[in-house]
């Protein structure tokens, strides 16, 4: 096998992973000790930075870039993004912190910060892609807009909820077991769309949800981290935006930065807007809604 200067397909899983870090690893007695050291720690690696591993390994931070590099990757960053997309689905709570608890401090936050700096500036070509046109139609053109999700992956909703429901009407945030979750199959089809966000651990239930409304016709748009992700095969749009999972718990400023554009760019096709949000100031004014 060899890599050619081509792009070449996403890793899948670990053992395509291992069988990349061989071939690179082949290539020098520098590139060996690297694909080694990947090899036996590569759930530790999310949490740690470039110089980190350098000097673990006892080579120069420029090879550890070359050795990314040579994996098709666009730097250690790169490979990071994608390595957490491969193990996020084994990296549980516990596991995190007990890797995070021999962690320096500076180390892990520097990590962090260099990973979310990354996925930001993935945002801007993500706002490009037809997807996104899509999303942002479905989202103001829909009769009824259901947001709903399960687990962490629910968190961010609310805010999607308190903005959307700023620009327009009908939208409902749908809470995991209660009576409107459970009876939305009784909706019309063909004027909802449901907007559902789900990030490693892929939440079952939530599949199994989104699986049953795309057989009755309902229109389901997904915000998920990876092409890889269970939910693309349910959704009719799907927004693939990186996490960050080199934290006890997932960040999610990337997503909420992407919903945020996403409110900004439906509210450009909700006729009369001006004068709909002309209205809720009046409503908090007479409310005295704030200081």
């Amino acid at each position: 096998m060899k890599l050619s200067d081509t792009k070449i397909k996403e890793i899948k899983n670990k053992e395509e992973l291992l069988d990349r870090l061989m071939v690179v690893g082949k290539t020098s007695a520098v590139n060996k000790k690297i694909a080694m050291y990947i090899e036996k720690n590569y759930n530790s690696i999310v949490f740690m930075t470039a110089d980190k591993i350098s000097q673990e390994i006892g080579v120069s931070q420029g090879s550890i870039s070359r050795f990314c590099t040579k994996m098709k990757y666009r730097g250690y960053n790169d490979f990071l993004r994608y390595l957490q997309k491969i193990i996020s689905s084994e990296m549980t709570t516990s596991k995190r912190y007990s890797i995070l608890d021999k962690a320096d401090d500076n180390d892990k936050n520097l990590n962090i910060l260099n990973q979310e700096i990354n996925n930001l500036q993935e945002l801007q070509e993500l706002a490009q892609t037809e997807e996104y046109a899509q999303a942002v139609e479905l989202l103001a053109s829909k009769k009824r807009v259901f947001l709903m999700s399960n687990r962490m992956s629910a968190t961010i909703l609310p805010y999607m909820n308190y903005i959307l429901s700023k620009l327009r009407p009908g939208v409902s945030e749908l809470k995991y077991g209660s009576p409107e979750w459970e009876n939305i199959d009784l909706e019309p089809a063909e004027e909802v769309v449901v907007f559902t966000t789900i990030f490693p651990r892929y939440s079952r239930t939530l599949l199994e949800k989104t699986k049953r409304l795309k057989k009755r016709g309902f229109k389901i748009v997904a915000l998920t981290d990876s092409r890889l992700s269970p939910i693309i095969q349910h959704s009719d749009v799907s927004l693939i935006t990186p996490i960050t999972i080199s934290s006890v718990f997932d960040v999610y400023s990337t997503p909420l930065l992407l919903i945020n554009l996403l409110m900004r760019d439906v509210s450009k096709k909700i006729p009369n807007i001006n004068k709909r949000l002309d209205e809720i100031e009046k409503l908090n004014k007479n409310n005295n809604s704030f200081l």
